[in-house]
């Protein structure tokens, strides 16, 4: 029985919590960051590349960790 009860203590403090943080979040800054920094890629077919820079001159054993 004990359990139930932390297990629901957890849940209600979990969703106060989550309510509290969306009520603080600036919505017109969210949207401004994710229009500004997040952008759709152009061409589908186009590759994702992860790598920096600096990576595409290091050798094979640099890149795997040695």
């Amino acid at each position: 029985m004990k359990k139930l009860i932390i297990i629901a203590l957890a849940l209600i403090t979990l969703g106060a919590t989550s309510q509290i943080v969306e009520k603080n979040i600036d919505k017109e800054q969210v949207k401004t960051v994710v229009t500004t920094i997040l952008k759709e890629q152009d061409d589908k077919l186009d590759p994702i590349y992860f790598q920096h820079d600096a990576d595409k001159n290091a050798s094979f054993i640099g890149k795997i960790g040695f």
